[in-house]
């Protein structure tokens, strides 16, 4: 059962931001807030541990969340740039402003 749920977070992680990434939108979408920090935990605890192991990578210093360091992956020429670029886009269309990075 935990080894499910370890192996269903990031997934898990998925689902949440596409629910918690209409905050975007303001108004009575606010109502999901509590969502956000819920999923906020999740995602920088799965930054150092699954994403860690998928990118081979550790985060750098202030790279707590997936998006911060997707910043900086999606400018590798390598393999972690290829990977990381794609998600970046899947992300980006989920978000309602078309960019889930905000610079």
């Amino acid at each position: 059962m935990i080894a499910a749920l370890i192996l269903l977070a990031p997934f898990i992680l998925l689902a949440l931001y596409t629910v918690c990434v209409q905050t975007e939108r303001g108004g009575a979408w606010r109502v999901l807030l509590p969502v956000a920090w819920v999923a906020l935990v999740l995602d920088v605890v799965l930054n150092f541990l699954h994403f860690a192991a998928l990118f081979w990578d550790w985060p750098q210093r202030g790279e707590w969340t997936l998006s911060k360091r997707l910043t900086r992956l999606n400018k590798d020429p390598g393999w972690r740039g290829h990977l990381a670029r794609p998600i970046t886009r899947l992300l980006d269309w989920l978000a309602p402003s078309g960019q889930h990075i905000k610079t």
